[in-house]
């Protein structure tokens, strides 16, 4: 088999040498690593929907993979076989002479869509996860990552108009309008049934995405930054709910734990807002009023700081806090946070001496999702400790449990899915159904069902 894949992509794209093998056995996250057997590199969806024929017909599983910078272990080969890096695919096509609609295929990196939108003065809603410099479109589009922006545009879905994938047996779909092969990929609602929602959050087990295209807008005149630090979750979660229910924020962020010393209080919220010179001040009073209600206090430079360095400055703070995490995360309604949030103190309360001792750190925050919230807990760790490495991959497991029994809906399922995705009943046996249809020999990243 490898001597086929190395005449698809040529021999200066696959790989077998063990120092490159342990490069591709981890994601970002301290999931333990896992050897893959062979690293192909494909440069087009012709020669990816090729190495899958050969897969399939071998009945090897095939891990897609983009930047590597989840941290869910939705790359990681749980049963070795073929790592598909797909960072050679780094096409960009701009749709429609105003650049109404982008097409970038499945390694383009976020902040490269940016960056051409910018020469003809558009953007896309969302600007990709806080690994924009480093994630790809195919990848975030996989594992379903929460983006900068939420807090306006809501998931990703909201803003993909399709996408093409390559199926277990080789052939490639086009979803949408696509699907009509004399048009482009530029209406989702089209051609009966969505098919593009299979893909989004899917982590590579119904298919691989290899092109994505995506709405623009017109580039924004300005942008505005606040910050406040508040007394009680309460109080927090209904400052946040008061920019979801008034549509104000582009962006906003909760600190629980630990909170910004500039900050300072129970909770502290930063929100960001985008748009034309006018709407920036009407937007920015009404916010200041919803603030206040909630008897928020007002940070000065303290928001502006955050969002101006919002690509580099979680780098920074996990960098130092790490290098080994691991986070778990899902929605809940706004007002229900504190609630959640406060079982989860309780939690790391009981195991304050032991994640001392092991020298274990944690954080929880939240982000606003238009109408919803996500709640998301970090694990940190030195991984040159194992006992403390293994021990985070325990309180991931059982963190996830505990916000599963109150509610909490999961993204990045990764290597979480076989602790929780058995317990959602008829929806798993339709996810399960359509994995058995479109890949009945098991080869798309076989593990995360």
């Amino acid at each position: 088999m490898y001597s086929l894949l190395a005449e698809i992509v040529g021999p200066e794209n696959v790989s077998r040498e063990d120092f490159e093998l342990w490069c591709y056995s981890r994601d970002a996250g301290s999931v333990f690593p896992r050897l893959p057997e062979c690293i192909v590199t494909p440069k087009s969806k012709e020669q990816v929907a090729e190495i899958l024929k050969v897969a399939n017909e071998y009945k090897k599983p095939v891990i897609p993979r983009g930047a590597g910078s989840s941290m869910c272990g939705a790359p990681v080969p749980l049963k070795g076989g073929v790592m598909l890096d797909l960072t050679g695919l780094k096409r960009i096509k701009i749709q429609d002479e105003e650049g109404l609609f982008v097409r970038a295929e499945a390694g383009v990196i976020w902040t490269e869509i940016i960056e051409v939108l910018k020469q003809r003065g558009r953007e896309i809603g969302l600007e990709g996860p806080w690994s924009a410099p480093s994630a790809t479109a195919g990848g975030s589009v996989a594992v379903g990552a929460i983006c900068m922006g939420a807090a306006k545009y809501g998931g990703l879905g909201t803003q993909i108009l399709g996408l093409e994938v390559a199926l277990a047996d080789g052939s490639i779909v086009r979803t949408g309008s696509a699907a009509n092969r004399n048009n482009e990929m530029v209406m989702r609602d089209c051609n009966g049934a969505d098919l593009t929602g299979l893909s989004i959050g899917s982590h590579g087990t119904l298919g691989i995405i290899t092109e994505v295209s995506l709405k623009t807008y017109a580039f924004h005149e300005a942008e505005a930054y606040y910050a406040y630090s508040f007394e009680s979750l309460e109080d927090a979660a209904r400052a946040v709910y008061g920019l979801a229910r008034d549509e104000i924020a582009f962006d906003c962020r909760m600190f629980v734990y630990p909170v910004p010393e500039e900050i300072g209080g129970v909770a502290g919220v930063v929100y960001m807002l985008k748009g034309s010179g006018s709407q920036i001040q009407e937007l920015g009073g009404k916010s200041r009023k919803i603030m206040q209600l909630a008897h928020g206090k007002s940070i000065s430079e303290f928001g502006e700081q955050y969002y101006k360095g919002r690509f580099t400055a979680r780098v920074k703070a996990f960098g130092e806090a790490g290098p080994g995490w691991l986070e778990v995360a899902g929605y809940i309604p706004i007002l229900r946070y504190p609630a959640v949030a406060k079982e989860i103190i309780k939690y790391w309360k009981k195991r304050e001496e032991e994640a001392k001792n092991l020298g274990i750190k944690w954080s929880l925050g939240a982000l606003l999702e238009t109408h919803s919230i996500n709640i998301p807990v970090a694990i940190f760790c030195s991984e040159v400790k194992r006992d403390a490495w293994q021990r985070i991959n325990s309180y991931w497991h059982e963190l996830a449990e505990l916000m599963y029994e109150r509610g909490v809906s999961p993204y990045w399922i990764g290597h979480l899915s076989s602790h929780i995705v058995k317990r959602w009943g008829p929806y798993y046996q339709l996810y399960k159904k359509i994995k058995e249809s479109l890949d009945p020999n098991n080869i798309l990243n076989p593990g995360m069902l």
